[in-house]
C-alpha cells in the first residue's frame, strides 16, 4: 500500500499544479468549438442542461471513487509501472471534475448571473464531465484486455487471501476501537461508522466465498475464466478495508478534535480575560454592551462543551469566539488580531477536516446528489486555499467557509438520501 499512497499523493499534487492550465486550455477550446456537440446530443434549454450537468457530476464523481479502488487493485495485480497510465488518466479526470465542481459552485452561490453566463458555465460542466468519463473509460478497456491476456490468477488469489487475512485481523481491532468511541462520545458522533465493522464482515465473507469459488479454476498452466471472480473478491476486500479505514480515521479525527478543544478552551479563557478588561474602557455604551453580550455567549459555549461531541463543541465555541472577536475588533491591535487568528485557525481546521471526512463517508456509503457533492468539493478547495493563505485572518475566514460548506454538503446528502427512499 506504500506504492498506492505514493501514487495517490502524486495524483493530488498533480491536480493542484495543472488545474490552472486545464482551466485556461478548456476555455479556449470551448470557445472555439462552442456547444455544437452538446446541442446535438439532446434538449438544449437551460433547465435540461442543468439537470444533465447534475446527473453527470454525480456519475463521474462515483466513477472517480471506483477508479481509485481500481487503481489500487491494478497496482497490486500488475505493478506500479503497468498501472502508471491509469494513474495519469485518473489525475487528468480528477482535474477536470475539480474544475466542473468549481463552476457548479459558482452557479449555486448567492451571486446572480446572467442566463448567458449560466448557460456557458453549465455547458462547460457537461463537457468537462464527459471528457473525464471518456478518459477513465479508455483505461478501463485497456485493463480489461490486459487482464484477459496476462492475469496471474494463482498469484492474485494468494494476494487476495493474504489481504483477506489482514482485514480479518483489523476487524477485531475496529470493533474494539468502536466500543471505545461509543464509551467516550455521543452516539451521534460515531453514528456514521457504527455499522462499519458488520458491513466489513459481510464484504469479507463475500470475498472469501468468491476466492474459494475461483480456486478450482486455477491450474499451474494457466487460468480458466476466473479473472472476474478474483477481481470481485479483491474489490470486496478493498471495500472492507475502506470501511475499517473509516473507523480508524474517525478515531484519529475525534482524538485530534478533543485535543483541539482543550487548546481552544484555554485560549478562549484568555480571550475572555482580555474582553472583561475591555468592558470598562469601551469607547461607547453600544460597544460595551456588545462585548458583554459576546462574553456571556462565549461563557455559555464553554459551559456546554463537555467533550462528548468535540466537533460540535469546537463549532459552538468557535462561533462564539468569532462574535467576541467582532466585538473586540476596535480594542485589539493588529498583532493581537493576527495571533488570535492563527490560534483559532488550528481548531477550525480540525473541525473542517472532521466534517469533510464525515460527509465523504456518508456520500461514499449512501450516495448524494450533485449539490451535496459540489459543496463538498468546494469545501476541499477552501481547505486547500486556507493552507496557502499568507494572511492568518484570511486563512481563518477561508477555513470557516469550508466548515459551512461541509455542513451543507452533509445536510444535502442526507436530504437526498431521504428523498430517494
Amino acid at each position: 500500500m506504500d506504492v498506492v499512497s505514493g501514487i495517490a499523493t502524486a495524483v493530488v499534487t498533480a491536480v493542484i499544479l495543472v488545474t490552472g492550465l486545464v482551466i485556461a486550455g478548456f476555455v479556449v477550446l470551448f470557445r472555439r468549438r462552442g456547444d455544437r456537440g452538446i446541442r446535438a446530443a439532446g434538449p438544449n434549454d437551460l433547465g435540461s442542461l442543468t439537470r444533465r450537468a447534475g446527473s453527470l457530476l454525480v456519475a463521474v464523481d462515483d466513477a472517480l471513487r471506483d477508479a481509485d479502488q481500481e487503481l489500487g487493485y491494478a497496482i497490486a495485480q500488475f505493478g506500479a509501472d503497468r498501472a502508471r497510465p491509469y494513474a495519469a488518466a485518473l489525475t487528468e479526470a480528477r482535474t477536470k471534475v475539480t474544475e466542473a465542481f468549481r463552476l457548479r459552485q459558482l452557479l449555486d452561490d448567492s451571486v446572480p448571473d446572467s442566463d448567458r453566463r449560466r448557460r456557458e458555465w453549465t455547458l462547460q460542466v457537461i463537457a468537462l464531465c464527459e471528457q473525464a468519463q471518456r478518459g477513465l473509460g479508455g483505461q478501463d478497456r485497456e485493463f480489461a484486455a490486459l487482464r484477459a491476456l496476462e492475469v496471474n490468477a494463482a498469484g492474485t488469489l494468494d494476494d487476495v487471501r493474504r489481504r483477506l487475512a489482514d482485514a480479518q485481523t483489523r476487524l477485531g481491532t475496529a470493533r474494539t476501537t468502536l466500543a471505545d468511541l461509543r464509551a467516550r462520545y455521543d452516539d451521534a458522533v460515531v453514528a456514521a461508522v457504527a455499522g462499519h465493522p458488520e458491513a466489513a464482515e459481510r464484504e469479507l465473507t463475500q470475498a472469501a466465498e468468491l476466492a474459494d469459488a475461483a480456486a478450482p479454476g486455477i491450474s499451474q498452466t494457466g487460468v480458466n475464466a476466473v479473472a472476474t471472480t478474483l477481481l470481485e473478491s479483491g474489490l470486496a476486500v478493498q471495500r472492507a478495508d475502506a470501511l475499517l479505514d473509516a473507523v480508524d480515521r474517525t478515531a484519529r479525527d475525534l482524538t485530534a478534535a478533543s485535543a483541539a478543544l482543550d487548546t481552544l478552551r484555554s485560549t478562549t479563557e484568555t480571550d475572555l480575560t482580555e474582553a472583561r478588561a475591555q468592558v470598562d474602557t469601551a469607547p461607547d455604551a453600544d460597544t460595551g454592551k456588545a462585548i458583554i453580550d459576546a462574553i456571556a455567549a462565549t461563557e455559555q459555549a464553554l459551559r456546554g462543551a463537555d467533550g462528548s461531541n468535540p466537533v460540535a463543541d469546537l463549532d459552538a465555541i468557535g462561533d462564539a469566539v468569532a462574535d467576541l472577536d467582532l466585538a473586540l475588533t476596535g480594542a485589539r491591535n493588529q498583532a493581537q488580531r493576527l495571533e488570535h487568528a492563527r490560534t483559532a485557525y488550528a481548531g477550525t481546521l480540525v473541525s473542517a477536516q472532521n466534517q469533510i471526512s464525515a460527509a465523504k463517508d456518508f456520500i461514499r456509503t449512501h450516495g448524494g446528489g450533485a449539490e451535496a457533492r459540489t459543496r463538498l468539493a468546494e469545501a476541499d478547495r477552501q481547505v486547500a486555499l486556507a493552507a496557502v493563505a499568507a494572511d492568518p485572518v484570511e486563512a481563518l475566514d477561508t477555513i470557516r467557509r469550508a466548515v459551512t460548506l461541509a455542513r451543507d454538503a452533509d445536510a444535502l446528502a442526507r436530504y437526498d438520501t431521504m428523498g430517494s427512499r
